[in-house]
């Protein structure tokens, strides 16, 4: 490739080109020799890229003699050669560099009528790097034999150039397109080119200590797909012995839920999530319990924007020490009977002034009674803390908590929310063989409070203990800057961070808090701004760092996933009208797609056909089922 009588190589050469392109990509770093997966026309591209290590004490050597020999003859040829050589020789001296011989050849197959256009884009690909490639034509047969696998020991002394082993790598291939990994957990996504490729996102890289735990963080504004990649994720963990349970605040997840037969909770009135945290054993009374059940309490009582001073809650502390030993110590004579939250505030209204007499403490018995009141017997939000939790959700392995009737109400969010990350504590201590997952979609701004802090970041750092993790998720840039919550609990014990596409104006301060570096905020400001959509289905990019370093991904599904997973509400509502019609999701996304594809329509003319008429298309269908694993 290289002209070793002229060495047509540029003077100075790096490890990697800066690319900037109109689509907005600007000094994304490349391969020197990147062009070559653009290369037009060809069939097989071939590219030899091979040093050899000489003696370096008889190379210097000979280095020696010819600087003294073109010295000896001073014309401009010379002295720039002399240059040349003494430069070479500061660069090994001062910098321990290895001298290497090199060579570099390319074979190209393509067919005849193609092969000229083939061959000059690599020419110009190469001149604008500044190579000029050798032309040889007498020796074909041999550079040809030379290019045959292990063949290289046919070169002659004519076909190598003489370099630094550093400058030698710059001109070596370092680019591949991603492979599967070598785990026996994968999530399938695609590649930037759109060929499958599967990622461990918990255990290989656990293993090779990658990321210390395996909690994620996701970061995308509304309409970057945040919820469409998630449902992607979850598809897959149900595959496996994975339990998931998800907090949603929108509805993002029903079709999904829907599909795999997962059970679907909705807070209403009529019938509140529930659950009776007090309900324990002896033996589940423990610190982590105590903690939570503080956490609890004073969030019922001072909401979760309030404050609760060091006495207030070692008040509430030593209340819930003696709750318990009146249950649980049977030579107690006024014992509790029922462990229940109205039995708790029975206890604790009596208590309370018995402390506060005996310790000589400030403390408002009277505000705490009557904000919690309506929590108790007769109160507007009695079920709550009262009712059982339903038993059975134990052993489901996918729920999703809808919590979007809640999401204004101060009072009941954060309240719910924190009943269901204890649901889950219990699930994760109950299941021990699977694996558990908690998704927090938006929700867990009800809890990012100094008074939830320490639950909070109880939760992030022992749920690694159980085999699980907490993935969340959150579309609000301004939640996350500025919040010393979030970092300390949830960012700080993130090893995993998921990003859709960013606005650059925006990312400055995102980038500084999750500790972006420049090498990974250039592969963030590619995604969905490659030109690569030609040929593929609809699919939407995001970025995965786990560890130091990230990658970028695409989620290209089915038409039957996608209609499972999609958000966009005219979709979401066609199927409705087919699952109503057919009784069960699976066999309305049979019967969905079926008519769709012999209606001859696209997906959004028979979407609107399918909410104008508010009931199914009906054509001659051959049923067929499609495999959801």
């Amino acid at each position: 490739m290289v002209n070793t009588d002229s060495v047509d190589l540029p003077e100075k050469v790096g490890s990697f080109t800066a690319r900037t392109e109109t689509n907005g990509m600007r000094d994304f770093p490349v391969d020197n020799l990147f062009f070559l997966h653009n290369v037009p026309g060809y069939r097989t591209i071939i590219y030899n890229q091979l040093l050899e290590i000489p003696s370096q004490q008889i190379t210097l050597g000979k280095l020696e003699v010819k600087r003294k020999r073109h010295s000896s003859v001073p014309d401009p040829a010379n002295l720039m050669c002399v240059e040349d050589i003494d430069r070479l020789l500061v660069d090994v001296a001062r910098d321990n560099q290895l001298l290497v011989h090199a060579h570099y050849s390319m074979i190209v197959c393509a067919d005849t009528d193609r092969i000229d256009k083939t061959a000059n884009f690599i020419e110009a690909a190469l001149f604008q790097q500044g190579i000029i490639p050798s032309r040889n034509a007498y020796n074909q047969l041999e550079l040809f034999r030379c290019a045959l696998p292990g063949n290289g020991v046919e070169l002659k002394k004519y076909d190598w150039f003489l370099t630094t082993a550093d400058a030698a790598l710059c001109f070596f291939f370092k680019e591949r397109l991603p492979t599967d990994e070598p785990s026996e957990f994968l999530l399938r996504f695609t590649d930037r080119q759109g060929v499958p490729v599967a990622i461990d996102p918990s255990d290989l890289v656990m293993r090779t200590g990658r990321i210390k735990n395996r909690n994620r963080f996701v970061l995308g504004s509304s309409g970057t797909g945040k919820s469409y990649a998630i449902n992607a994720i979850c598809q897959q963990y149900l595959q496996y012995n994975t339990d998931v349970v998800i907090v949603d605040v929108g509805h993002s997840y029903s079709g999904l839920c829907s599909t795999y037969g997962g059970k679907y909770i909705t807070y209403s009135e009529e019938k509140p999530i529930t659950m009776n945290p007090f309900a324990i054993s002896e033996e589940e009374y423990n610190i982590e319990k105590k903690d939570f059940l503080i956490t609890l309490i004073c969030l019922l009582w001072k909401g979760s924007e309030g404050t609760v001073t060091t006495v207030e809650r070692d008040v509430i502390s030593n209340v819930i020490s003696a709750y318990y030993a009146h249950h649980f110590d049977k030579a107690i004579e006024d014992r509790v009977d029922k462990l229940d939250f109205n039995s708790f505030y029975e206890f604790a209204v009596r208590k309370i002034p018995d402390i506060r007499n005996e310790e000589s403490i400030a403390f408002d018995v009277e505000e705490f009674r009557f904000v919690l009141k309506k929590f108790y017997r007769g109160g507007e939000y009695e079920a709550i803390l009262n009712e059982e939790a339903d038993q059975s959700l134990f052993n489901e392995q996918f729920i999703v908590y809808e919590i979007d009737n809640i999401q204004n109400n101060k009072t009941l969010l954060p309240i719910v929310t924190l009943i269901i990350m204890d649901l889950f504590v219990q699930k994760m201590r109950h299941r021990k063989n699977r694996r558990k997952t908690l998704i927090l979609e938006e929700a867990w701004r009800a809890i990012s409070s100094p008074m939830m802090a320490n639950f909070l970041l109880y939760l992030n750092k022992t749920v690694r203990k159980f085999w699980g993790e907490i993935i969340e998720v959150t579309q609000e840039i301004n939640d996350i800057i500025g919040n010393p919550i979030i970092k300390d609990s949830i960012i700080n014990n993130s090893d995993t961070i998921i990003l859709l596409q960013q606005n650059e104006a925006d990312f400055r301060k995102v980038a500084e808090l999750l500790s972006i570096n420049e090498a990974e905020q250039k592969k963030i400001f590619t995604i969905n701004r490659l030109d690569n959509k030609d040929g593929r289905a609809r699919f939407n990019e995001f970025y995965i760092r786990r560890g130091n370093t990230g990658e970028v991904y695409g989620v290209e599904v089915s038409i039957y996933h996608h209609l499972a997973f999609t958000t966009e509400k005219p979709e979401k509502s066609a199927v409705e009208i087919y699952a109503k019609h057919h009784g069960s999701y699976p066999a309305a996304l049979t019967a969905f797609v079926s008519d769709m594809e012999k209606s001859g329509l696209a997906l959004g003319d028979f979407v609107q056909r399918v909410n104008e008429n508010n009931a199914p298309v009906e054509t001659q269908r051959e049923y067929f089922k499609p495999d959801f694993t």
